[in-house]
């Protein structure tokens, strides 16, 4: 079975259309912290995968996604203060 590796997935998106298909697509990997910030989990077999699927949302020049790897330390640490709804991950997350 293949690992779950944890990500912080940061956009700016200029179309709106674009925008909330990549938004959609993040909401099947993990939760939205902020309006353009996910908290994601792929499994390691899938990680490839998961990034041509990002870069197939970049349709303009000033299109970004930037994907930061989270190690299994640094998620446990993840502090949340505030409104705390839709932040769970599959029971792993407070």
């Amino acid at each position: 079975m293949s690992r779950i590796e944890n990500f912080v997935v940061i956009y700016d998106i200029e179309n709106t259309k674009n925008r909330t298909r990549l938004s959609r697509l993040l909401f099947e990997y993990g939760i939205r912290t902020q309006f353009s910030v996910f908290e994601v989990e792929v499994r390691q077999k899938e990680y490839n995968r998961f990034v041509k699927l990002l870069e197939r949302k970049v349709k303009n020049k000033k299109d970004k996604i930037y994907i930061y790897p989270l190690d299994g330390n640094s998620a446990k640490r993840i502090n949340r203060v505030g409104n705390l709804e839709n932040s769970i991950i599959n029971d792993f997350f407070v």
